[in-house]
Protein backbone atom coordinates (compact mmCIF):
# COMPACT_ATOMS: atom_id res chain seq x y z
CA UNK A 1 0.00 0.00 0.00
CA UNK A 2 1.68 3.29 -1.05
CA UNK A 3 1.20 7.02 1.14
CA UNK A 4 -1.14 7.75 -1.48
CA UNK A 5 -3.69 5.09 -0.45
CA UNK A 6 -3.19 5.37 2.94
CA UNK A 7 -4.69 8.62 3.24
CA UNK A 8 -7.15 8.38 0.89
CA UNK A 9 -8.35 5.86 3.24
CA UNK A 10 -7.58 6.98 6.57
CA UNK A 11 -10.36 9.64 5.96
CA UNK A 12 -13.15 7.34 5.18
CA UNK A 13 -15.29 5.56 7.81
CA UNK A 14 -16.08 2.14 7.55
CA UNK A 15 -18.18 -0.66 9.37
CA UNK A 16 -15.10 -2.70 11.93
CA UNK A 17 -16.03 -6.53 11.68
CA UNK A 18 -16.71 -8.23 15.19
CA UNK A 19 -13.73 -9.81 15.16
CA UNK A 20 -11.61 -6.43 15.10
CA UNK A 21 -13.64 -4.76 17.31
CA UNK A 22 -13.54 -7.77 20.00
CA UNK A 23 -9.93 -7.26 19.59
CA UNK A 24 -9.90 -3.63 20.49
CA UNK A 25 -11.85 -4.10 23.40
CA UNK A 26 -9.61 -6.50 24.49
CA UNK A 27 -6.80 -4.88 24.39
CA UNK A 28 -8.21 -1.41 26.13
CA UNK A 29 -9.33 -3.48 28.96
CA UNK A 30 -5.83 -5.35 29.51
CA UNK A 31 -4.54 -1.57 29.16
CA UNK A 32 -7.04 -1.07 32.16
CA UNK A 33 -5.71 -3.73 33.99
CA UNK A 34 -9.40 -5.64 33.67
CA UNK A 35 -10.06 -8.78 31.67
CA UNK A 36 -12.78 -9.74 29.84
CA UNK A 37 -14.65 -13.28 29.42
CA UNK A 38 -12.99 -15.45 26.82
CA UNK A 39 -16.38 -16.88 25.46
CA UNK A 40 -18.61 -14.68 23.35
CA UNK A 41 -21.92 -14.57 24.72
CA UNK A 42 -23.63 -13.42 21.73
CA UNK A 43 -23.72 -11.23 18.49
CA UNK A 44 -22.86 -7.57 19.14
CA UNK A 45 -23.34 -4.71 17.12
CA UNK A 46 -20.72 -3.45 14.92
CA UNK A 47 -19.67 0.17 15.56
CA UNK A 48 -18.75 2.67 13.24
CA UNK A 49 -14.98 4.16 13.48
CA UNK A 50 -12.24 5.81 11.82
CA UNK A 51 -10.56 3.31 10.06
CA UNK A 52 -6.94 4.21 11.44
CA UNK A 53 -8.54 2.59 14.48
CA UNK A 54 -8.93 -0.62 12.30
CA UNK A 55 -5.87 -0.77 11.04
CA UNK A 56 -4.36 -0.78 14.70
CA UNK A 57 -6.69 -3.78 15.31
CA UNK A 58 -5.74 -5.25 12.41
CA UNK A 59 -1.84 -5.51 12.45
CA UNK A 60 -2.86 -6.94 16.02
CA UNK A 61 -4.59 -9.34 14.40
CA UNK A 62 -2.86 -10.18 11.91
CA UNK A 63 0.72 -11.22 13.47
CA UNK A 64 1.05 -14.42 13.63
CA UNK A 65 -2.23 -15.45 11.83
CA UNK A 66 -3.04 -17.50 9.16
CA UNK A 67 -5.18 -15.15 7.20
CA UNK A 68 -5.06 -11.10 6.73
CA UNK A 69 -7.87 -9.07 7.97
CA UNK A 70 -9.45 -6.68 5.28
CA UNK A 71 -11.72 -3.97 6.36
CA UNK A 72 -14.79 -4.20 5.16
CA UNK A 73 -17.27 -1.35 3.93
CA UNK A 74 -20.74 -0.75 3.01
CA UNK A 75 -22.02 -0.92 -0.37
CA UNK A 76 -25.69 -0.09 -1.90
CA UNK A 77 -27.09 -3.22 -3.84
CA UNK A 78 -29.85 -3.19 -6.34
CA UNK A 79 -31.91 -6.20 -4.19
CA UNK A 80 -34.20 -7.21 -6.88
CA UNK A 81 -31.41 -8.05 -8.77
CA UNK A 82 -29.65 -9.64 -6.32
CA UNK A 83 -32.86 -11.79 -5.08
CA UNK A 84 -32.89 -12.85 -8.86
CA UNK A 85 -29.28 -13.93 -8.79
CA UNK A 86 -29.56 -16.03 -5.20
CA UNK A 87 -32.80 -17.99 -6.67
CA UNK A 88 -30.92 -18.78 -10.01
CA UNK A 89 -32.22 -16.40 -12.01
CA UNK A 90 -29.02 -15.45 -14.23
CA UNK A 91 -28.66 -19.73 -14.31
CA UNK A 92 -29.30 -21.65 -17.44
CA UNK A 93 -30.50 -25.10 -17.85
CA UNK A 94 -29.30 -27.50 -19.84
CA UNK A 95 -29.48 -31.11 -21.42
CA UNK A 96 -28.36 -34.01 -20.46
CA UNK A 97 -24.87 -34.29 -21.91
CA UNK A 98 -22.32 -37.52 -21.24
CA UNK A 99 -18.37 -36.45 -22.10
CA UNK A 100 -16.23 -39.16 -22.13
CA UNK A 101 -11.45 -38.93 -22.12
CA UNK A 102 -9.77 -40.15 -24.94
CA UNK A 103 -10.13 -43.27 -23.83
CA UNK A 104 -13.36 -44.01 -23.49
CA UNK A 105 -13.91 -43.37 -20.08
CA UNK A 106 -17.03 -41.46 -18.94
CA UNK A 107 -15.81 -38.15 -17.47
CA UNK A 108 -18.41 -36.13 -16.81
CA UNK A 109 -22.30 -36.66 -17.00
CA UNK A 110 -24.32 -33.70 -17.56
CA UNK A 111 -27.81 -34.17 -16.43
CA UNK A 112 -30.74 -32.78 -17.11
CA UNK A 113 -30.96 -29.39 -15.70
CA UNK A 114 -34.35 -26.81 -15.64
CA UNK A 115 -34.06 -23.45 -14.47
CA UNK A 116 -36.93 -20.35 -14.13
CA UNK A 117 -36.88 -17.07 -13.31
CA UNK A 118 -38.28 -16.13 -9.64
CA UNK A 119 -41.14 -13.72 -10.02
CA UNK A 120 -39.14 -10.15 -8.67
CA UNK A 121 -42.00 -9.11 -6.67
CA UNK A 122 -42.83 -12.50 -4.83
CA UNK A 123 -38.99 -12.92 -4.86
CA UNK A 124 -39.15 -9.92 -2.71
CA UNK A 125 -41.74 -10.68 -0.23
CA UNK A 126 -40.51 -14.09 0.44
CA UNK A 127 -37.00 -13.26 0.93
CA UNK A 128 -36.60 -9.14 1.28
CA UNK A 129 -36.68 -9.30 5.11
CA UNK A 130 -34.37 -11.57 5.43
CA UNK A 131 -32.04 -10.03 3.00
CA UNK A 132 -28.87 -8.25 5.10
CA UNK A 133 -29.06 -4.87 5.31
CA UNK A 134 -27.04 -3.63 2.21
CA UNK A 135 -24.21 -5.09 0.50
CA UNK A 136 -20.34 -5.79 1.99
CA UNK A 137 -17.42 -5.46 -0.05
CA UNK A 138 -13.68 -5.65 0.54
CA UNK A 139 -10.17 -5.06 -1.52
CA UNK A 140 -8.04 -8.13 -1.39
CA UNK A 141 -4.88 -7.38 -3.15
CA UNK A 142 -5.89 -6.56 -6.61
CA UNK A 143 -9.35 -8.57 -6.29
CA UNK A 144 -12.77 -6.77 -5.45
CA UNK A 145 -14.90 -9.25 -3.37
CA UNK A 146 -18.43 -8.01 -2.93
CA UNK A 147 -21.08 -9.79 -1.03
CA UNK A 148 -24.58 -8.49 -2.03
CA UNK A 149 -26.89 -10.52 -0.59
CA UNK A 150 -27.38 -13.85 1.50
CA UNK A 151 -29.88 -15.60 3.10
CA UNK A 152 -29.64 -18.72 5.88
CA UNK A 153 -31.94 -21.27 6.98
CA UNK A 154 -31.60 -22.73 10.59
CA UNK A 155 -33.67 -25.45 10.41
CA UNK A 156 -33.01 -27.28 6.73
CA UNK A 157 -29.45 -26.18 7.06
CA UNK A 158 -28.86 -24.56 4.04
CA UNK A 159 -28.02 -20.98 2.83
CA UNK A 160 -27.57 -19.15 -0.38
CA UNK A 161 -24.48 -16.09 -1.11
CA UNK A 162 -24.27 -13.86 -4.06
CA UNK A 163 -21.53 -12.10 -4.50
CA UNK A 164 -19.29 -10.66 -6.91
CA UNK A 165 -15.39 -11.25 -7.88
CA UNK A 166 -13.62 -8.40 -9.72
CA UNK A 167 -10.13 -8.33 -11.17
CA UNK A 168 -9.05 -6.35 -13.89
CA UNK A 169 -6.68 -8.32 -15.69
CA UNK A 170 -9.52 -10.68 -15.77
CA UNK A 171 -9.68 -14.28 -15.19
CA UNK A 172 -8.58 -17.06 -16.93
CA UNK A 173 -9.93 -17.99 -20.40
CA UNK A 174 -11.48 -21.12 -19.26
CA UNK A 175 -12.29 -20.40 -15.74
CA UNK A 176 -16.13 -20.80 -16.14
CA UNK A 177 -18.36 -23.26 -18.40
CA UNK A 178 -20.12 -20.52 -19.99
CA UNK A 179 -23.18 -23.44 -21.26
CA UNK A 180 -23.57 -24.86 -17.87
CA UNK A 181 -23.28 -21.44 -16.02
CA UNK A 182 -20.33 -23.75 -13.78
CA UNK A 183 -17.08 -22.23 -12.23
CA UNK A 184 -14.03 -23.95 -13.38
CA UNK A 185 -12.23 -24.80 -9.89
CA UNK A 186 -9.14 -26.09 -11.61
CA UNK A 187 -8.55 -23.20 -14.19
CA UNK A 188 -10.40 -20.06 -12.14
CA UNK A 189 -7.89 -21.01 -8.53
CA UNK A 190 -10.13 -18.73 -6.72
CA UNK A 191 -11.21 -19.78 -3.83
CA UNK A 192 -14.36 -18.56 -1.75
CA UNK A 193 -15.83 -21.05 1.42
CA UNK A 194 -18.47 -19.86 4.03
CA UNK A 195 -18.73 -21.44 7.48
CA UNK A 196 -21.30 -20.20 11.04
CA UNK A 197 -19.81 -17.91 13.59
CA UNK A 198 -21.79 -19.51 16.16
CA UNK A 199 -20.15 -20.94 19.47
CA UNK A 200 -20.83 -24.32 18.22
CA UNK A 201 -18.71 -27.24 19.25
CA UNK A 202 -17.02 -27.40 15.44
CA UNK A 203 -16.87 -24.38 12.89
CA UNK A 204 -20.18 -24.93 10.95
CA UNK A 205 -19.17 -24.43 7.19
CA UNK A 206 -21.59 -24.65 4.46
CA UNK A 207 -19.98 -27.03 1.90
CA UNK A 208 -21.72 -26.61 -1.74
CA UNK A 209 -21.54 -25.53 -5.34
CA UNK A 210 -20.55 -22.49 -6.99
CA UNK A 211 -23.10 -21.75 -10.15
CA UNK A 212 -22.08 -18.29 -12.27
CA UNK A 213 -24.87 -16.12 -13.46
CA UNK A 214 -24.10 -15.47 -17.16
CA UNK A 215 -26.45 -12.98 -17.70
CA UNK A 216 -24.26 -10.13 -15.13
CA UNK A 217 -20.80 -12.25 -15.66
CA UNK A 218 -18.07 -10.52 -17.68
CA UNK A 219 -14.81 -11.60 -18.26
CA UNK A 220 -13.35 -9.08 -15.22
CA UNK A 221 -16.42 -9.68 -13.18
CA UNK A 222 -17.96 -12.60 -12.17
CA UNK A 223 -20.98 -13.00 -10.27
CA UNK A 224 -21.75 -16.38 -8.62
CA UNK A 225 -24.47 -18.13 -6.18
CA UNK A 226 -22.78 -20.53 -3.76
CA UNK A 227 -25.58 -22.80 -2.75
CA UNK A 228 -24.77 -24.91 0.33
CA UNK A 229 -25.16 -26.76 3.52
CA UNK A 230 -24.04 -27.88 6.40
CA UNK A 231 -24.23 -30.71 8.74
CA UNK A 232 -23.89 -29.42 11.95
CA UNK A 233 -26.69 -28.15 13.52
CA UNK A 234 -27.11 -25.46 16.50
CA UNK A 235 -25.86 -22.82 14.32
CA UNK A 236 -27.74 -19.47 14.36
CA UNK A 237 -28.16 -17.27 11.29
CA UNK A 238 -28.09 -14.37 14.18
CA UNK A 239 -24.04 -14.94 14.43
CA UNK A 240 -23.35 -14.47 11.30
CA UNK A 241 -20.77 -15.52 8.59
CA UNK A 242 -17.06 -16.22 8.04
CA UNK A 243 -15.62 -16.24 4.36
CA UNK A 244 -12.48 -17.75 3.24
CA UNK A 245 -10.56 -16.27 0.50
CA UNK A 246 -7.78 -17.61 -1.39
CA UNK A 247 -5.84 -17.49 -4.24
CA UNK A 248 -3.50 -19.95 -4.89
CA UNK A 249 0.53 -19.60 -5.18
CA UNK A 250 2.35 -20.36 -8.37
CA UNK A 251 2.23 -23.76 -9.95
CA UNK A 252 4.85 -26.16 -10.15
CA UNK A 253 4.78 -29.06 -12.65
CA UNK A 254 7.47 -32.11 -12.35
CA UNK A 255 7.47 -35.68 -13.39
CA UNK A 256 8.52 -38.51 -10.41
CA UNK A 257 8.61 -41.45 -12.26
CA UNK A 258 5.70 -42.43 -14.32
CA UNK A 259 3.65 -39.59 -12.84
CA UNK A 260 2.99 -35.63 -13.60
CA UNK A 261 2.53 -34.05 -10.64
CA UNK A 262 1.45 -30.36 -10.19
CA UNK A 263 1.84 -28.77 -6.81
CA UNK A 264 1.24 -24.96 -5.78
CA UNK A 265 2.81 -22.92 -3.43
CA UNK A 266 1.08 -21.83 -0.26
CA UNK A 267 -1.69 -19.38 -1.06
CA UNK A 268 -0.34 -16.08 -2.45
CA UNK A 269 -3.45 -14.03 -0.97
CA UNK A 270 -5.65 -15.53 2.22
CA UNK A 271 -8.08 -13.73 3.91
CA UNK A 272 -10.57 -14.02 6.37
CA UNK A 273 -13.47 -12.05 6.30
CA UNK A 274 -17.17 -11.67 8.08
CA UNK A 275 -20.54 -10.88 7.05
CA UNK A 276 -22.98 -9.58 9.73
CA UNK A 277 -25.94 -11.79 11.63
CA UNK A 278 -29.22 -11.76 9.63
CA UNK A 279 -32.64 -13.31 10.50
CA UNK A 280 -33.25 -17.14 9.58
CA UNK A 281 -35.84 -18.05 6.80
CA UNK A 282 -39.39 -19.46 7.42
CA UNK A 283 -39.74 -23.02 7.48
CA UNK A 284 -43.05 -25.21 7.60
CA UNK A 285 -43.04 -29.14 8.20
CA UNK A 286 -44.35 -32.30 6.03
CA UNK A 287 -44.95 -35.45 7.63
CA UNK A 288 -45.77 -39.03 6.29
CA UNK A 289 -47.60 -41.58 9.35
CA UNK A 290 -44.50 -43.85 7.53
CA UNK A 291 -41.32 -41.96 6.73
CA UNK A 292 -41.67 -39.29 9.56
CA UNK A 293 -41.38 -35.32 9.08
CA UNK A 294 -39.61 -33.41 6.16
CA UNK A 295 -39.04 -29.68 6.84
CA UNK A 296 -38.21 -27.10 3.98
CA UNK A 297 -37.91 -23.17 3.36
CA UNK A 298 -37.98 -21.27 0.30
CA UNK A 299 -34.21 -22.53 -0.85
CA UNK A 300 -33.83 -25.90 1.04
CA UNK A 301 -35.51 -29.33 2.31
CA UNK A 302 -34.41 -31.46 4.95
CA UNK A 303 -35.36 -35.03 5.52
CA UNK A 304 -34.27 -38.54 6.74
CA UNK A 305 -33.86 -41.52 4.71
CA UNK A 306 -31.90 -44.64 5.00
CA UNK A 307 -29.35 -43.69 2.56
CA UNK A 308 -28.92 -40.83 0.19
CA UNK A 309 -28.01 -42.70 -2.46
CA UNK A 310 -31.14 -45.03 -2.60
CA UNK A 311 -33.83 -41.97 -3.06
CA UNK A 312 -34.65 -41.71 -6.68
CA UNK A 313 -37.00 -38.87 -6.74
CA UNK A 314 -38.08 -36.32 -5.12
CA UNK A 315 -40.45 -33.35 -5.90
CA UNK A 316 -42.99 -30.42 -4.65
CA UNK A 317 -46.47 -30.78 -5.28
CA UNK A 318 -47.82 -26.98 -5.76
CA UNK A 319 -51.87 -26.05 -4.81
CA UNK A 320 -52.07 -25.10 -8.64
CA UNK A 321 -52.03 -29.00 -9.66
CA UNK A 322 -47.94 -28.36 -10.71
CA UNK A 323 -45.11 -29.81 -9.72
CA UNK A 324 -41.28 -28.84 -8.84
CA UNK A 325 -39.14 -32.29 -9.52
CA UNK A 326 -36.00 -31.66 -7.70
CA UNK A 327 -34.65 -35.16 -8.55
CA UNK A 328 -35.60 -37.76 -10.64
CA UNK A 329 -32.69 -40.16 -11.45
CA UNK A 330 -34.90 -42.53 -13.52
CA UNK A 331 -34.90 -39.43 -15.84
CA UNK A 332 -30.71 -38.19 -14.97
CA UNK A 333 -32.35 -35.06 -14.13
CA UNK A 334 -31.23 -33.23 -11.05
CA UNK A 335 -32.56 -29.42 -10.34
CA UNK A 336 -31.24 -29.43 -6.57
CA UNK A 337 -28.57 -26.84 -6.87
CA UNK A 338 -26.28 -29.19 -3.85
CA UNK A 339 -27.33 -31.73 -2.21
CA UNK A 340 -25.79 -33.01 1.28
CA UNK A 341 -25.80 -36.25 3.26
CA UNK A 342 -24.98 -36.55 6.90
CA UNK A 343 -25.26 -39.51 9.81
CA UNK A 344 -24.89 -43.07 9.18
CA UNK A 345 -27.82 -45.83 8.15
CA UNK A 346 -30.23 -46.20 8.94
CA UNK A 347 -30.63 -42.64 10.20
CA UNK A 348 -28.76 -40.48 7.30
CA UNK A 349 -30.46 -36.75 7.30
CA UNK A 350 -30.06 -35.27 3.52
CA UNK A 351 -30.16 -31.67 2.90
CA UNK A 352 -31.41 -30.42 -0.93
CA UNK A 353 -30.51 -26.79 -1.63
CA UNK A 354 -33.09 -25.76 -4.16
CA UNK A 355 -32.06 -23.97 -8.02
CA UNK A 356 -35.32 -22.01 -7.40
CA UNK A 357 -37.67 -20.11 -5.30
CA UNK A 358 -40.16 -22.23 -3.38
CA UNK A 359 -42.89 -20.49 -1.70
CA UNK A 360 -44.09 -21.54 0.65
CA UNK A 361 -47.79 -21.59 0.94
CA UNK A 362 -47.85 -23.24 -2.45
CA UNK A 363 -47.11 -26.51 -1.33
CA UNK A 364 -49.68 -29.04 -0.19
CA UNK A 365 -47.09 -31.82 -0.66
CA UNK A 366 -43.03 -33.21 -0.74
CA UNK A 367 -42.91 -36.71 -2.76
CA UNK A 368 -39.91 -39.10 -1.90
CA UNK A 369 -39.94 -41.98 -3.76
CA UNK A 370 -43.16 -44.14 -2.58
CA UNK A 371 -43.69 -41.67 0.24
CA UNK A 372 -45.96 -38.44 0.52
CA UNK A 373 -45.07 -35.83 3.29
CA UNK A 374 -48.32 -33.96 3.17
CA UNK A 375 -47.91 -30.51 4.50
CA UNK A 376 -50.24 -29.42 7.19
CA UNK A 377 -53.43 -26.74 6.14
Amino acid sequence: MDEQRLHEILGQQVEVPHMINKKLEDTYAQLKGKRRPAKRKGPKPVRTVLIAAALVAALCLTAGAAYEYYVRQNVPVDEPQTVQGIVGGGQPSWDEEQVYDEYGKLEHNWYNRQTVPADPDQAMALLGDYLPENGYQWQIEGYTLTVEGYVLDERTGTAKFYYTVEHPGGFPEDAVDWQHGYLNYTANMLYVSFESMSDVDWSVSFGGRTYVDVERSTPEKLCLVDSGAAVGTGWKAEDGVRIRFSIPGEEHQQDIGDKHIISRDDPRVEGELELPGVKSLPSISASDPAAGTAELSAIGLKLNCEDMDMVGYVALDYADGTRYVVKDKASNLDNADYVLGGGERPNMVVRYVFNRLVGLSQVTAVIVDSYRYEVAQ
